[in-house]
Parts: C-alpha cells; sequence; structure tokens
C-alpha cells in the first residue's frame, strides 16, 4: 500500500459514520451524482445485504445536511475490501469532499490491515482523477449493457439439448458456472474466496430468483445462461451472463446461449435485459464482445481500480 495522501478538509462539511436508517438518503446522492450511471437496484439490496460493513460507510454532511458518501466493504477473501459509491452532489465544484470521504474510507481499510484494496466508479470525473490523487490505478473496465429481447439474433443450435436448472441439475450448474468462468473471470473467484465459494454463490443467486438454463451437445455439459426476471422493474431482467466451459469455445455456442435465454424471457412476458460485465483497459474480453454482438448496447461505463 502506499501511503495515504494529505487531504485538506473541506470547509463548512463534516464527515461522520453512517446511522442505519438512513440508506434512502445514500440512494438519493447517488441517483443525483451519477444519474441514469446509477444502479438503484442493486446499491439497495448491497446496503442491506450481509456483506454491507456499516462501520465502513461515511456520510458528508452540510449544515446537517447529506451531501456526500462512501462505503468500504470487505471481500469475501480475508484481508481484501473494495470501496464503492463515492458519490458527491455537485462533485465537479466539490473535489475536496469527495477526497475527503475516500481517505476516510482508506484510513478504515487501513486499520484493518488489509492485503488488496481496490474500488469501482463510473467512468466519469472528477471520481476517476480522485481515485488517481489517492493512489489508485486503473485494473479493469465494466460495462452495462442492454438489450430489447428481440434484438437478440436468431443464432440457435439444434445440436444443442436445453434445460433449466433445477434442483436435481444444481450441482451440475454450478459446477459448470465455474469451470467456465476460466480463466477470464478468475480474478472475481480469487475475490470470492475460491471456487468452492463460487460455488456456494451460485446456488444461492436461486433465492433472488435467478433462473439458469444449461445447455449439453452429445449428452455433456456445454455452457450455461441465466436471467433473474423483473430485477430492475417489470418486464426488465438482471441478465446473469452466458458462460461456455473452455474445450467448447469457438464453436458459436455463446450466441446460442444468447439466443436460448432471449426465447426464454420473452416466453414469461420479459422485453429488456440488463448485464454488468468486465472488460480489459485496452482491448474488450470475450463476454463484452460476445454480448455487443448479440445486439446489446452500452449504456454506461465504470472502472476498476487497485492501490497499490
Amino acid at each position: 500500500m502506499v501511503d495515504t495522501v494529505n487531504v485538506e478538509k473541506p470547509t463548512g462539511v463534516s464527515v461522520r459514520a453512517f446511522s442505519h436508517g438512513e440508506e434512502s438518503a445514500l440512494l438519493d446522492i447517488l441517483s443525483d451524482a451519477f444519474g441514469s450511471f446509477a444502479d438503484v437496484p442493486r446499491t439497495r439490496a448491497a446496503l442491506s445485504s450481509r456483506r454491507f460493513d456499516a462501520d465502513g460507510c461515511f456520510i458528508a454532511e452540510q449544515n446537517g445536511v447529506p451531501i456526500g458518501w462512501v462505503a468500504a466493504t470487505r471481500l469475501p477473501r480475508d484481508k481484501w475490501f473494495v470501496i464503492r459509491y463515492l458519490s458527491v452532489k455537485q462533485a465537479m465544484l466539490r473535489t475536496d469532499v469527495a477526497e475527503n470521504l475516500l481517505d476516510r474510507a482508506i484510513k478504515y481499510v487501513e486499520s484493518k490491515g488489509p492485503e488488496f484494496l481496490r474500488a469501482t466508479t463510473p467512468a466519469v470525473q472528477p471520481y476517476v482523477e480522485v481515485y488517481r490523487k489517492l493512489g489508485f490505478k486503473p485494473l479493469r473496465r465494466d460495462f452495462r449493457l442492454s438489450w430489447q429481447i428481440d434484438d437478440v439474433p436468431p443464432t440457435g443450435d439444434s445440436r444443442l439439448e436445453i434445460e433449466e436448472v433445477s434442483d436435481m441439475t444444481m450441482d451440475s450448474a454450478s459446477n459448470t458456472f465455474v469451470q467456465a468462468s476460466s480463466p477470464y473471470w478468475d480474478w472475481r473467484t480469487e475475490e470470492e474466496g475460491g471456487i468452492v465459494a463460487v460455488a456456494e454463490s451460485f446456488k444461492e443467486d436461486r433465492s433472488r430468483g435467478a433462473r439458469w438454463i444449461l445447455a449439453r451437445s452429445n449428452k455433456e455439459y456445454v455452457g450455461l445462461v441465466g436471467i433473474i426476471p423483473d430485477y430492475y422493474q417489470p418486464g426488465v431482467a438482471w441478465f446473469r451472463g452466458a458462460f461456455v466451459l473452455p474445450e467448447h469455445r469457438g464453436k458459436r455456442i455463446g450466441s446460442a446461449l444468447m439466443y436460448e435465454i432471449s426465447k426464454f424471457a420473452k416466453t414469461i412476458g420479459r422485453r429488456k435485459m440488463v448485464v454488468y460485465t468486465f472488460s480489459y483497459l485496452d482491448s474488450l474480453a470475450p463476454g463484452a464482445l460476445l454480448y455487443l454482438k448479440s445486439g446489446g448496447k452500452i449504456e454506461a461505463e465504470y472502472l476498476q481500480l487497485a492501490r497499490m
């Protein structure tokens, strides 16, 4: 870790700890700061999840009115942390407030003896520059893409046998998910605490309403694809991704899976899908490329940054 940068305290603004019951105020600040870049449903879910660390959440106030906030949260891997949600009303005029909030979050993490610290932010100023100033360097890009269901090209594959994941096939689905995530998502597996933890997290996804489809070819599992219907609003699903086992890549199975999930979504009355997916700093990751080829449109871009 680099030494903490000295940050001048903004005049007339105080930073204090978060108190339960203030979640709505935080979501309002996030929406005000980022507009359509803010993912309010997922942030609301995060604030009520077991991963949220209330002690690592800080609010900036001016004359008793909240104007900004940030949250530092433990990742599942021991001594690994992530900083999220740095947001300030009228941030371009209040970069000192953003710096002070981030400095507070960094100091909180450093008090825990961290081994790794990263952050995520919409790729907009002044936030990217604030992170850079306090020692963070860009690591990966994230995109939010969306599809109208009817926009997905009809690229089916008659060789595939399709079935929705059930209790009977859950173990096979979780194993397929873990194997198909490598190597591109190895960084996430590392953050989540390893292969076993990722497999368990996949199974828990059903409690949020996830619907997954398994694909087989010649009686062998080759990949899977999933959505959480109505996650964002009625008719708008959270697309959970398309995953193909390494030995079956390059056979257009990913495109076929995109078509299968679009048909499934349409059958259950959904009209739109939204996904968040990572990419490299200088090129598109295979998943992002697949989604763009399948009719997805980029709505927003984010940065993951690491503090070395």
